[in-house]
Protein backbone atom coordinates (compact mmCIF):
# COMPACT_ATOMS: atom_id res chain seq x y z
CA UNK A 1 0.00 0.00 0.00
CA UNK A 2 1.14 3.43 -1.17
CA UNK A 3 1.97 6.15 1.82
CA UNK A 4 -0.61 8.19 0.63
CA UNK A 5 -3.17 5.61 0.16
CA UNK A 6 -2.31 4.57 3.70
CA UNK A 7 -2.62 8.01 4.73
CA UNK A 8 -5.82 8.32 3.09
CA UNK A 9 -7.53 5.23 4.77
CA UNK A 10 -6.42 6.24 8.33
CA UNK A 11 -7.91 10.09 7.58
CA UNK A 12 -10.55 9.62 5.05
CA UNK A 13 -12.61 7.14 7.16
CA UNK A 14 -15.10 8.21 10.03
CA UNK A 15 -12.64 7.55 12.79
CA UNK A 16 -11.25 11.25 11.45
CA UNK A 17 -14.52 12.30 13.04
CA UNK A 18 -15.55 10.69 16.28
CA UNK A 19 -18.33 12.76 17.54
CA UNK A 20 -19.64 12.81 20.87
CA UNK A 21 -22.56 14.16 22.75
CA UNK A 22 -22.62 15.28 26.81
CA UNK A 23 -26.61 14.45 26.60
CA UNK A 24 -28.16 11.50 26.82
CA UNK A 25 -31.90 10.66 26.75
CA UNK A 26 -33.87 8.30 25.74
CA UNK A 27 -35.85 10.08 23.38
CA UNK A 28 -34.59 10.71 20.11
CA UNK A 29 -31.96 13.77 20.89
CA UNK A 30 -29.15 14.94 18.95
CA UNK A 31 -28.15 13.09 16.26
CA UNK A 32 -24.36 14.02 15.08
CA UNK A 33 -23.10 13.33 11.49
CA UNK A 34 -19.72 14.07 10.73
CA UNK A 35 -17.58 14.74 7.47
CA UNK A 36 -14.39 14.58 6.53
CA UNK A 37 -12.11 16.26 3.84
CA UNK A 38 -8.28 16.71 3.00
CA UNK A 39 -6.77 19.07 1.18
CA UNK A 40 -3.24 18.79 -0.26
CA UNK A 41 -0.48 21.98 -0.70
CA UNK A 42 3.17 20.17 -1.74
CA UNK A 43 6.16 21.37 0.12
CA UNK A 44 7.68 22.66 -2.95
CA UNK A 45 5.01 25.22 -4.03
CA UNK A 46 4.09 26.64 0.04
CA UNK A 47 1.89 29.65 -1.60
CA UNK A 48 -0.10 27.27 -3.93
CA UNK A 49 -3.88 26.68 -3.68
CA UNK A 50 -5.08 23.65 -1.47
CA UNK A 51 -6.02 21.10 -3.66
CA UNK A 52 -8.15 17.92 -3.13
CA UNK A 53 -6.09 15.42 -1.30
CA UNK A 54 -8.11 12.44 -3.41
CA UNK A 55 -6.44 14.06 -5.98
CA UNK A 56 -2.56 13.56 -5.44
CA UNK A 57 -0.80 10.71 -6.26
CA UNK A 58 2.08 11.16 -4.27
CA UNK A 59 2.86 12.80 -0.92
CA UNK A 60 6.13 14.15 -0.29
CA UNK A 61 8.38 15.26 2.73
CA UNK A 62 8.04 18.53 3.52
CA UNK A 63 3.60 18.70 1.89
CA UNK A 64 0.93 19.30 3.89
CA UNK A 65 -2.75 18.51 4.17
CA UNK A 66 -5.32 20.83 5.78
CA UNK A 67 -7.95 18.50 7.28
CA UNK A 68 -11.62 19.98 7.74
CA UNK A 69 -13.89 18.34 10.22
CA UNK A 70 -17.64 19.46 9.85
CA UNK A 71 -20.25 18.25 12.72
CA UNK A 72 -23.95 18.97 11.97
CA UNK A 73 -26.97 18.48 14.51
CA UNK A 74 -29.90 16.48 12.55
CA UNK A 75 -31.51 14.96 15.81
CA UNK A 76 -34.26 17.11 16.90
CA UNK A 77 -32.59 18.44 20.07
CA UNK A 78 -29.74 20.30 20.62
CA UNK A 79 -26.17 18.72 21.01
CA UNK A 80 -24.86 19.83 24.70
CA UNK A 81 -21.35 20.00 24.42
CA UNK A 82 -20.76 18.34 21.41
CA UNK A 83 -16.90 16.55 20.82
CA UNK A 84 -14.99 15.96 17.70
CA UNK A 85 -11.87 13.99 16.97
CA UNK A 86 -9.21 14.37 14.45
CA UNK A 87 -6.63 11.77 14.09
CA UNK A 88 -3.05 12.71 13.32
CA UNK A 89 -2.05 9.96 10.78
CA UNK A 90 1.17 7.81 10.72
CA UNK A 91 4.20 9.32 8.67
CA UNK A 92 2.38 12.84 9.52
CA UNK A 93 3.30 15.35 12.47
CA UNK A 94 0.73 17.67 13.56
CA UNK A 95 1.71 21.30 12.54
CA UNK A 96 1.17 23.96 15.75
CA UNK A 97 -1.22 26.15 15.57
CA UNK A 98 -3.17 25.13 12.93
CA UNK A 99 -6.32 23.75 14.66
CA UNK A 100 -9.30 26.00 14.23
CA UNK A 101 -9.64 27.84 17.87
CA UNK A 102 -12.35 30.29 19.33
CA UNK A 103 -13.52 31.54 22.32
CA UNK A 104 -16.05 28.96 22.36
CA UNK A 105 -14.15 25.83 21.36
CA UNK A 106 -11.22 24.14 23.61
CA UNK A 107 -8.81 22.19 21.65
CA UNK A 108 -6.96 19.84 22.95
CA UNK A 109 -4.24 16.74 22.17
CA UNK A 110 -3.40 13.20 22.45
CA UNK A 111 -0.03 11.65 22.39
CA UNK A 112 -1.57 8.04 23.78
CA UNK A 113 -3.52 7.77 20.68
CA UNK A 114 -6.63 9.32 22.51
CA UNK A 115 -6.59 8.02 25.84
CA UNK A 116 -5.95 11.62 27.45
CA UNK A 117 -6.14 14.97 26.81
CA UNK A 118 -4.56 18.40 27.35
CA UNK A 119 -3.89 21.63 25.77
CA UNK A 120 0.04 21.18 26.14
CA UNK A 121 0.65 17.26 26.42
CA UNK A 122 3.87 16.41 28.34
CA UNK A 123 6.05 13.69 28.57
CA UNK A 124 8.08 12.45 31.34
CA UNK A 125 11.85 10.82 30.35
CA UNK A 126 14.09 8.99 32.65
CA UNK A 127 17.84 10.80 33.10
CA UNK A 128 21.35 9.39 33.47
CA UNK A 129 20.48 9.31 37.43
CA UNK A 130 16.89 7.56 37.06
CA UNK A 131 14.92 10.09 37.83
CA UNK A 132 12.15 11.07 35.57
CA UNK A 133 11.98 14.81 33.88
CA UNK A 134 8.56 15.94 32.61
CA UNK A 135 8.64 18.25 29.36
CA UNK A 136 6.20 19.23 26.60
CA UNK A 137 5.70 16.93 24.06
CA UNK A 138 6.76 17.85 20.68
CA UNK A 139 3.69 18.34 18.01
CA UNK A 140 5.47 15.82 16.05
CA UNK A 141 4.54 12.68 19.44
CA UNK A 142 0.46 14.34 18.86
CA UNK A 143 -1.37 10.99 17.84
CA UNK A 144 -5.23 13.22 17.85
CA UNK A 145 -6.73 16.83 18.06
CA UNK A 146 -9.51 17.42 20.07
CA UNK A 147 -12.06 20.12 20.19
CA UNK A 148 -15.07 20.31 22.59
CA UNK A 149 -17.23 23.05 22.16
CA UNK A 150 -18.71 25.18 25.77
CA UNK A 151 -22.00 25.78 24.11
CA UNK A 152 -25.04 23.89 22.73
CA UNK A 153 -24.82 22.95 18.93
CA UNK A 154 -28.81 23.92 17.73
CA UNK A 155 -30.66 21.45 15.97
CA UNK A 156 -30.22 21.59 12.33
CA UNK A 157 -26.72 23.60 12.77
CA UNK A 158 -22.92 22.87 11.88
CA UNK A 159 -20.05 23.61 13.14
CA UNK A 160 -16.54 22.98 11.22
CA UNK A 161 -13.08 22.97 12.54
CA UNK A 162 -10.01 22.16 10.90
CA UNK A 163 -5.77 21.50 11.37
CA UNK A 164 -2.83 21.03 9.18
CA UNK A 165 -0.33 17.77 9.52
CA UNK A 166 2.86 17.96 7.43
CA UNK A 167 4.34 14.72 5.62
CA UNK A 168 7.38 13.29 7.09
Amino acid sequence: MTRIKRIQRVAGGAAVALLLCARFSWSAGPAMVAQTTGSHRPASRPNAKWSSLSDVDRLERGDHILYRVQIMNQGDQPARIPVALGPIPLGTAYVPGTATQTKNLEVEFSTDGGRTFSPAPAVSLAGKDGTFHTLSAPPEKYTTVRWRWSTPLPVGATAEVSYEVEVR
